[in-house]
């Protein structure tokens, strides 16, 4: 078919138009979502929920797994993409709050290089003992521990963590010297406890409540400010006199600051449409998260809202920041 010199030229401003539409990102447009972890594990799960969320919504989203350093590496290849939306990052939110606070050197400043784009969930964290263990509760478990400090251990995925200073705020708060175990993942502290190795693991909940439904684990308090019916009988930290440890996780989306506001808004649109359908809400609620959906100014808001917080509890509890 032939084209008149008028038709081309109409076209080409129908496609200067549309590029210059915020509604041009949305043409099937592929995005690349970093993960800083190994595929099966939470920020992967989550971030493969929320990719097959928005399909339909004029994104396809690909999970990348760049796991290291804790999940630095994916944060640190969000900030040496260009600004262009073409590349997201999935993270715990601890990974831009926390991080900062108990590592020297950091190469990047989450305050300044990113903004929020979506947040998809939230998990809490537990404290939980092998079935073997003779303490049902956690003022047995506490009661044990000062008096024997062979009994005063607990494990995590690694010094740090969220979970490494909910161990310590809660030996500082009950007055029992826990010591202070890490491990690279939290799988190994996990096998430790069921063997009997390891007195206590302190982790995320979704890892946990398998072993604790199996009898495996004995879950004796988590870190959410209500009971969870999935844990009939199991207390909360707060009730039970430790409200400093109501300490969840956040899972969101970071796009790198300078991306364009128009994407910016429409990634928001489509993250928040995929995580209240039926299907993607289901699907983390069997898996124990919590979904949760804010505005990108909302989470920009948390983020600085958290990072001062973490400030606060790791000058508190006395930790020296490492070498990143």
């Amino acid at each position: 078919m032939n084209t008149t010199r008028r038709q081309f030229a109409g076209q080409l401003g129908a496609s200067a138009l549309a590029a210059h539409s915020p509604f041009a990102f949305a043409q099937d447009r592929t995005i690349r979502v970093l993960v800083g972890y190994a595929a099966g594990g939470a920020a992967d799960t989550v971030a493969r929920a929320v990719a097959e969320g928005v399909r339909g919504h004029g994104f396809n989203m690909l999970v990348d797994n760049k796991g290291g350093a804790g999940g630095r590496l994916a944060t640190e290849a969000l900030v040496a993409a260009p600004s262009d939306g073409a590349t997201l990052l999935m993270t715990p939110m601890g990974n831009l709050t926390l991080y900062p606070h108990v590592f020297k050197s950091l190469s990047y400043d989450p305050l300044k290089q990113f903004v929020g784009v979506g947040k998809a969930c939230s998990m809490s964290f537990a404290l939980a003992v092998g079935a073997n263990s003779p303490a049902k509760t956690l003022k047995e478990f506490l009661d044990l521990a000062r008096k024997d400090n062979a009994l005063a251990a607990y494990g995590t995925p690694g010094a740090g963590t969220a979970m490494h200073f909910i161990g310590q705020l809660l030996g500082k708060a009950a007055k029992v010297p826990l010591a202070h175990v890490a491990y690279r993942g939290g799988s190994a502290a996990v096998t430790d406890a069921i063997g009997g190795v390891l007195p206590c693991v302190v982790t995320t909940l979704p890892n946990l409540l398998p072993m604790h439904k199996s009898g495996k684990l004995r879950i004796l308090a988590i870190s959410d400010e209500a009971p969870l019916a999935a844990l009939p009988g199991v207390p909360t930290f707060k009730s039970l006199g430790y409200g400093d440890l109501a300490i969840t996780e956040t899972f969101a989306l970071f796009a790198r600051a300078g991306t364009p506001a128009p994407l910016v808004a429409q990634l928001n649109k489509s993250v928040t449409e995929a995580i209240q359908s039926e299907k993607i809400a289901s699907l983390l609620h069997k898996l124990e998260y919590q979904p949760q959906t804010a505005t990108t100014e909302a989470l920009d808001r948390q983020l600085r809202e958290d990072h001062a917080r973490w400030g606060q509890i790791v000058k508190a509890s006395g930790y020296t920041p490492e070498d990143s």
